[in-house]
Formats: structure tokens, sequence, C-alpha cells
């Protein structure tokens, strides 16, 4: 690919007529808690210069070859420079992983280590032309793997507005996908978080490459991105290599055609991975798809555990799906009966869940389990009595679904993923739940996003669901009131 862009070799860059207009609109305000693209001519520092020692005979300053050194090999400015760069990349990789929030903290905990890594971009960016080449140089090991350099490469050079450093990253992207799992892993994830608007017309040819590593890379960037076009996603439902289906099973597939799309999700429910197998089951659920619900059923009377076919179809929300709860909750396979009956959330259950809670002969992480799945049921008990509440909540209509204590609606669940919490999976599960509350209308919300991302996502979430001045007139009118005493 030709760079539409010229870069003067004293300076940053300086944007063509014919730069990519598909790349989004370059800004001139750093980073502060999510990705942007930034205006190198802006934001960037020139060239250093190259300052000669005063001393007798000027030629000493020289090397004895008579030539300058490149300003990179000089000391002073431009070694600095060269040390913070490398510096600032190695941290954004470090602080990569305190992106994922940890057991028992709130997903927004990690904001301030994503506002430290944005400001380390920002640093690298601002450090010039010829610290993103020396970025683009460092960003595979020759000797061993080094996913989170991969990542932080990928990302930096991705929030550089232009496509000069396209070609870096496409040889990045490719050795990373070829050479090593996690590599690739964290060059997908990279590319994921990336600012850039033209990156369907960047990655679509990988879409056809004779990799399937790499057709499965650019297949999760783009789904992942909802930026698959539907005949692209059903070519890769169809593809061989699971990993390209379990690719695309990251895609709003709500968005395409049902007809179209049952058929397919139930052929990637049958696959032997166990992964495609899940994924395709809960997307399943998020469509409300019947065979797929079947599909779920006979998995999950046959091996509960395996592609977590329970909770999946537990997802679905028949209340007939008690029956088969009830008698699990009875066997071995109670544990796993017990989360499913949490995410179905019928009070007719809670008497089954209250008589495994208060078994003397179950142990006291048995018992926890136990007590979690009523209280994703019930809620907290207003007054402390939580054996009470229960019993309380369990007198609610038998086919009503309840979260929380409250009728389980896309409120409700735009609310739980608002509130305190730190699983992403969990997290991905509530919002395909949404999807489903809302028929398909949800927009686009990732718990993998940065946090900035994921609090402007739940906005337009709430702003589809309920118009900004109606929302904000019944929050005035609500203020203060009293938490309701469950479903009646």
């Amino acid at each position: 690919m030709n760079s539409a862009l010229v870069m003067p070799a004293a300076g940053p860059a300086a944007p063509t007529g014919a730069s990519r207009a598909g790349a989004g609109a370059a800004s001139r305000r750093l980073m502060i808690d999510q990705p942007r693209l930034l205006d190198l001519a802006a934001v960037g520092a020139p060239a250093p210069s190259l300052r000669v020692p005063a001393q007798p005979g000027w030629r000493g300053a020289w090397p004895s070859g008579g030539e300058a050194p490149p300003p990179f090999e000089a000391g002073g400015t431009a070694a600095f420079r060269r040390r913070a760069a490398e510096e600032c990349l190695d941290l954004v990789a470090v602080l990569r992983a305190y992106r994922a929030p940890q057991p028992d903290e709130h997903w927004r905990t990690p904001i301030d280590s994503e506002r430290r890594l944005l400001a380390q971009v920002n640093a690298i960016i601002g450090l010039g032309a010829e610290a993103l080449d020396q970025v683009a140089a460092l960003a595979i090991d020759p000797d061993l793997p080094d996913p989170g350099r991969v990542f932080a490469a990928l990302l930096v050079l991705g929030c550089v507005a232009g496509d000069r450093w396209w070609p870096a990253m496409q040889r990045i992207f490719e050795a990373a996908v070829g050479r090593h799992p996690e590599e690739g892993a964290h060059a997908v994830e990279a590319l994921s978080l990336s600012p850039r608007s033209d990156l369907p017309e960047l990655l679509s040819p990988w879409l056809g490459h004779e990799s399937p590593a790499l057709r499965a890379a650019a297949a999760r960037v783009l789904a992942f991105r909802w930026e698959l076009p539907e005949r692209a996603w059903e070519t890769a439902m169809r593809d061989a290599a699971p990993a390209v289906v379990a690719a695309a099973l990251g895609a709003p597939a709500h968005q395409f055609d049902p007809g179209r799309c049952e058929p397919l999700l139930l052929t990637a429910a049958h696959s032997p991975a166990e992964p495609v197998a899940r994924a395709a089951l809960r997307l399943g659920a998020a469509l409300r798809l019947p065979a797929l619900h079947g599909q779920a059923t006979r998995m999950a009377t046959r091996d509960p555990g395996w592609a977590d076919a329970l909770t999946a179809m537990a997802m679905h929300g028949h209340p007939g799906d008690a029956v088969l709860l009830r008698a699990m909750l009875r066997n071995a396979d109670r544990w796993q009966a017990a989360r499913a009956a949490s995410v179905l959330g019928l009070p007719a259950l809670i008497p089954d869940l209250l008589a495994l809670h208060d078994d003397p002969l179950r142990n006291d992480e048995e018992r926890q389990l136990a007590a979690q799945a009523l209280a994703t049921i019930a809620g907290p008990a207003p007054d402390g009595d939580s054996a009470g509440w229960w019993r309380r909540i369990a007198q609610a209509p038998a086919d009503l679904r309840v979260r929380g204590g409250r009728p389980l609606g896309a409120g409700v669940l735009l609310a739980r993923l608002r509130g305190p919490g730190w699983s992403r999976a969990v997290r991905q599960d509530q919002y395909l739940e949404l999807v489903a509350a809302s028929r398909g209308q949800a927009p686009r919300f990732s718990p993998f996003d940065f946090v900035a991302a994921q609090e402007a996502s739940l906005q337009r979430i709430a702003d589809a669901m309920v118009p900004r001045d109606a929302r904000e007139a019944h929050d005035a009118r609500d203020a203060g009131a009293s938490r309701a005493d469950g479903p009646h």
C-alpha cells in the first residue's frame, strides 16, 4: 500500500490532499481516557537538531569519517528521546494487563491505569515521527515472542492519523499472528481498540487469506468492532477452521437476517470445538432463535456443563425450562443448575434453591453458591433477613422472571451493567440478555472496551431506551425514592 502522506526528513508528518479520508478525523487534543486519532503535525515534536560542541577545530566534533552521525546515534536530545520512547512503549505493554478488572473490583477501577497507558501513547506520538519509526522497529523481537510489545506498538501506531505507518502495522500484525498465538491475540486486541475508522478497508483482504490464523484474526477484529459485513460473516461462519468460526461469532448477528443466521448458528452449535459451540448457543439466545433453544436443551440434558449449555438454555427465558432445572437441582448437576436457575430467574425455583442452601450435608462453599443464585434472583434483603426476603420473592407469579428483586427487563439489565461487577464474561452475558430484551435494538457495548468507551456505550443504550428529556424528568421526580419492595 502506497503512503498518502509525505513525511519531511526533518520534521513530523504533513498531510497532503491524498490523505486517507476513511482513517477518521484527526484530533489536536491529546488522549485522556480512550484512544483517539492524533494529528502528528499538530502534536508531534520536530526532529532534534544536532548541536556541535564548541571546541578548537570543528572537525574534531565529527567521527573520523568526517560525516555527521544520524540524530538517534548522537547524544543529547536525540538519545533522550530514544530512551523515552522505548520506556513509554514498555510501560504501555505493562499497563495493558491492568485494564482487566480483578475479582471483587468495580469494572470502572481500571480507568486510572488506562489514563496512564494513554499518557504514554501521547508521549510517544509527541516525540515525533522518528519515535514512531522506532516503535515500528521494536515491535517484533527477533529472538523471543513479546506479546506486550506487539500490543503496545500496534496501539500506538493505530492512534496516528494518516497511513504512513499502515505498512508497518500490516507487517507487525501478520508477523505476530503467524508467529505465536499470544502475540496474535495481543495484535487483535490492539487493532480492536484502535480509533481508526478505515480498518474494514485495510483488514478485509485478510478475510480470504490462505492462513486460517490470519483469517480468524481479521474476522475477530472486525466482528468486535461491529464492522464485519453480513456476507463476510456468513463466509466466515462456513469456514472449515474452527478458529475463524469462533471469531465470527463475536459479530452482532442480531443486526443480520435471522432466517439466514439460524442455520449457521445451529451448525456452529454442533461443533466439537467447545468454544465455538458455547458462543453459538449464547448468540442464539440473544436472538431468541427457537432452533438454538432446542439444541441447548438437548445438549444440557446430555451434559449440562459442556459448552455451558444449561446456562445458554436458561438465557432464552422459557418458564417451561424450570422443570429440567428443578430435576437437576436434585442430582449431581446441581451446581450448574443453580447458576442456570439464577439466569432464568423464576421465583418458582427459589424453594428448590433454599432447600439446597439449607441442606446440612452441603459444605460452606456449596452453600455460598446457592446463596449467590438466590441473591441474583431476589437481590439484597431490605431488612437484612435474607431467608425471609427470598421466601417473599418466591410468592411472585411463577412465570415472572426476576433479577435482583425486580421484574427482569432491559432497564434492569442496563442497571446491572452500570452497577458493580468485575467479570467481563458475566457482563458480556448480561449484554446478550439486554440484546434479547430489547429485541435486537441495543446499541453496541463491550466489557473489553476502555472504561470511558463502556460508559459512553451504556449512555447510548440508555438514550435508545428512553429519550433523554423524559429520563431526566423521571429521575427528578424519583430522586430520593426508596427501593421497591420487589415484584407484586
